[in-house]
């Protein structure tokens, strides 16, 4: 499976792979909203001993609509989802699909915009109801409390600069990480 490199997004999409890439369990992963497919691709490339399942790209294994139940008879052992959560009608419907979808003890991996980033603070309309599609804006105490209300265990988070690198005010986010643009956060069931 070949997957084509957006050149816009090819260094943010390369370190929310490594981020990612470290806290994969088990041999099927699913990977949801890969729309692209170029993290997908990464996963794939990085991890051949593991099956690793897509959605929302023309070749992908299941073409869903998030925002509706899934037509999966299937579980995983992980789910990522990589930069979709905001892009969600209702985000804990996302996530109660996710826990459906998910083994006994699967881990669920979650990026997202952080709503306390420098990028918000800067413009505080950023990302949500814009041109790329985004519904919500979160920050790491709002996606911790979702997951643990579905009864999700957080194993690890973490604030991560994934995109907007090439900006002087970047310099601000290294010294107060809580003002990093994105968020990781990885549970368990």
């Amino acid at each position: 499976m070949e997957f084509k490199k957006p050149e816009k997004r090819f260094k943010s999409d390369k370190l929310r792979f490594k981020f990612i890439n470290k806290f994969l369990k088990g041999k099927e992963i699913l990977d949801v909203g890969s729309k692209e497919g170029y993290v997908h691709g990464l996963l794939v490339k990085a991890n051949p001993d593991k099956k690793n399942y897509s959605t929302d790209f023309s070749n992908s294994d299941y073409n869903l609509d998030l925002n509706k139940p899934w037509k999966i008879k299937k579980k995983f052992d992980t789910i990522i989802a990589a930069e979709i959560i905001e892009h969600i009608n209702n985000p804990s419907f996302l996530i109660e699909q996710c826990k459906k979808h998910l083994k006994e003890k699967g881990i669920l991996i979650l990026t997202t915009p952080n709503a306390a980033g420098i990028q918000y603070i800067r413009n505080p309309a950023w990302c949500v109801f814009d041109k790329y599609g985004h519904n919500q804006a979160f920050t790491m105490p709002m996606l911790e409390k979702l997951l643990k209300q579905k009864n999700f265990r957080i194993l690890h988070k973490e604030y991560i600069n994934a995109f907007w690198r090439n900006n002087p005010l970047q310099i601000i986010p290294l010294l107060f990480k809580r003002l990093r643009t994105d968020l990781l956060i990885v549970s368990q069931l």
